[in-house]
Protein backbone atom coordinates (compact mmCIF):
# COMPACT_ATOMS: atom_id res chain seq x y z
CA UNK A 1 0.00 0.00 0.00
CA UNK A 2 1.59 3.23 -1.18
CA UNK A 3 -1.16 5.79 -1.07
CA UNK A 4 -4.43 6.40 1.14
CA UNK A 5 -6.70 8.91 0.12
CA UNK A 6 -9.09 10.01 3.60
CA UNK A 7 -11.74 12.61 2.98
CA UNK A 8 -12.72 14.93 5.27
CA UNK A 9 -15.57 17.30 6.23
CA UNK A 10 -14.99 18.44 9.64
CA UNK A 11 -17.06 16.22 11.38
CA UNK A 12 -16.15 14.07 14.53
CA UNK A 13 -16.85 10.93 12.06
CA UNK A 14 -14.35 12.51 9.55
CA UNK A 15 -11.79 13.33 12.22
CA UNK A 16 -11.94 9.67 13.78
CA UNK A 17 -11.98 8.48 9.87
CA UNK A 18 -8.41 10.65 9.55
CA UNK A 19 -6.91 9.15 12.38
CA UNK A 20 -7.34 5.83 11.20
CA UNK A 21 -6.27 6.41 8.16
CA UNK A 22 -2.88 8.14 9.75
CA UNK A 23 -2.78 4.57 11.51
CA UNK A 24 -2.61 2.89 8.77
CA UNK A 25 -0.72 5.03 6.31
CA UNK A 26 2.26 4.88 8.95
CA UNK A 27 2.09 1.26 9.71
CA UNK A 28 2.50 1.22 5.89
CA UNK A 29 4.60 3.40 5.23
CA UNK A 30 2.32 5.05 2.85
CA UNK A 31 1.63 8.65 1.52
CA UNK A 32 -1.59 10.08 3.29
CA UNK A 33 -4.11 12.49 1.44
CA UNK A 34 -6.66 14.34 3.14
CA UNK A 35 -9.28 15.71 0.50
CA UNK A 36 -12.01 18.02 2.03
CA UNK A 37 -14.64 18.60 -1.28
CA UNK A 38 -16.69 21.65 -1.13
CA UNK A 39 -20.36 21.48 -2.37
CA UNK A 40 -20.53 23.93 -5.52
CA UNK A 41 -22.48 26.80 -4.83
CA UNK A 42 -26.11 27.28 -6.34
CA UNK A 43 -28.50 30.29 -5.64
CA UNK A 44 -31.42 30.44 -7.51
CA UNK A 45 -31.45 32.95 -10.24
CA UNK A 46 -33.65 35.04 -8.68
CA UNK A 47 -31.22 36.14 -6.18
CA UNK A 48 -29.17 38.49 -7.59
CA UNK A 49 -27.81 40.12 -4.51
CA UNK A 50 -25.97 37.26 -3.58
CA UNK A 51 -22.09 37.87 -3.58
CA UNK A 52 -21.09 34.30 -5.07
CA UNK A 53 -17.88 34.97 -5.18
CA UNK A 54 -17.40 35.68 -1.71
CA UNK A 55 -19.65 32.92 -0.47
CA UNK A 56 -17.18 30.45 -2.93
CA UNK A 57 -13.62 32.13 -1.41
CA UNK A 58 -15.30 31.38 1.95
CA UNK A 59 -16.03 27.58 1.34
CA UNK A 60 -13.04 27.13 0.13
CA UNK A 61 -10.60 28.87 2.65
CA UNK A 62 -12.64 27.02 5.07
CA UNK A 63 -11.76 23.26 3.56
CA UNK A 64 -8.85 24.46 3.22
CA UNK A 65 -8.66 25.20 6.84
CA UNK A 66 -9.95 21.64 7.62
CA UNK A 67 -7.59 20.16 5.76
CA UNK A 68 -4.80 21.59 7.22
CA UNK A 69 -5.51 21.15 10.45
CA UNK A 70 -6.78 17.53 9.76
CA UNK A 71 -2.89 17.01 8.33
CA UNK A 72 -1.45 19.12 11.24
CA UNK A 73 -2.98 16.65 13.74
CA UNK A 74 -1.02 13.80 11.53
CA UNK A 75 2.26 15.31 11.89
CA UNK A 76 5.04 14.24 11.44
CA UNK A 77 3.31 11.64 9.07
CA UNK A 78 3.80 12.16 5.12
CA UNK A 79 1.07 14.03 3.92
CA UNK A 80 -0.60 15.95 1.71
CA UNK A 81 -3.89 18.27 1.49
CA UNK A 82 -6.54 18.61 -1.58
CA UNK A 83 -9.55 21.14 -1.46
CA UNK A 84 -11.96 19.97 -4.59
CA UNK A 85 -15.10 21.32 -5.68
CA UNK A 86 -17.92 19.04 -6.72
CA UNK A 87 -20.35 16.38 -5.71
CA UNK A 88 -18.61 14.98 -2.60
CA UNK A 89 -18.83 11.12 -3.58
CA UNK A 90 -18.14 11.55 -6.85
CA UNK A 91 -15.36 13.79 -6.53
CA UNK A 92 -13.58 11.47 -3.43
CA UNK A 93 -13.50 8.55 -6.20
CA UNK A 94 -12.29 10.60 -8.98
CA UNK A 95 -8.92 11.86 -6.67
CA UNK A 96 -8.81 8.47 -5.45
CA UNK A 97 -8.60 6.99 -9.10
CA UNK A 98 -6.11 10.37 -9.96
CA UNK A 99 -3.66 9.32 -7.55
CA UNK A 100 -3.98 6.53 -7.60
CA UNK A 101 -4.98 5.55 -3.80
CA UNK A 102 -4.53 1.98 -3.15
CA UNK A 103 -7.21 2.46 0.22
CA UNK A 104 -10.30 5.15 0.29
CA UNK A 105 -11.21 6.16 4.28
CA UNK A 106 -14.78 7.93 5.23
CA UNK A 107 -16.27 8.74 8.42
CA UNK A 108 -19.55 7.55 8.69
CA UNK A 109 -22.17 9.11 11.25
CA UNK A 110 -24.49 5.91 11.35
CA UNK A 111 -27.59 6.72 10.29
CA UNK A 112 -30.17 4.38 10.20
CA UNK A 113 -31.55 3.31 6.86
CA UNK A 114 -34.62 5.48 6.51
CA UNK A 115 -32.29 8.35 7.26
CA UNK A 116 -29.68 7.09 4.64
CA UNK A 117 -32.62 6.31 2.16
CA UNK A 118 -34.23 9.66 2.40
CA UNK A 119 -30.90 12.08 2.62
CA UNK A 120 -28.07 9.48 0.95
CA UNK A 121 -24.72 8.85 2.14
CA UNK A 122 -21.19 9.67 0.99
CA UNK A 123 -19.79 6.72 2.37
CA UNK A 124 -22.49 4.48 0.77
CA UNK A 125 -22.18 6.25 -2.61
CA UNK A 126 -18.53 6.08 -2.57
CA UNK A 127 -18.28 2.47 -1.97
CA UNK A 128 -20.93 1.73 -5.07
CA UNK A 129 -18.92 4.60 -7.68
CA UNK A 130 -15.40 2.84 -6.89
CA UNK A 131 -13.90 -0.85 -7.22
CA UNK A 132 -11.05 0.72 -4.21
CA UNK A 133 -11.25 -0.67 -1.05
CA UNK A 134 -13.16 1.45 1.17
CA UNK A 135 -13.03 2.02 4.86
CA UNK A 136 -15.86 3.16 6.72
CA UNK A 137 -14.90 4.27 10.00
CA UNK A 138 -17.83 5.12 12.61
Amino acid sequence: MKNVLVAVDGSEASLKAARQAGDLARGFHARLTVLHVVAPVIIPSDAPWAPMDEIHAAELQRGQSIAQEVQRQLLPLESRELVKVGPAAETIVEVAASLPADLVVVGSTGKGAVKRLLLGSVADRVMHLTELPVLVVR
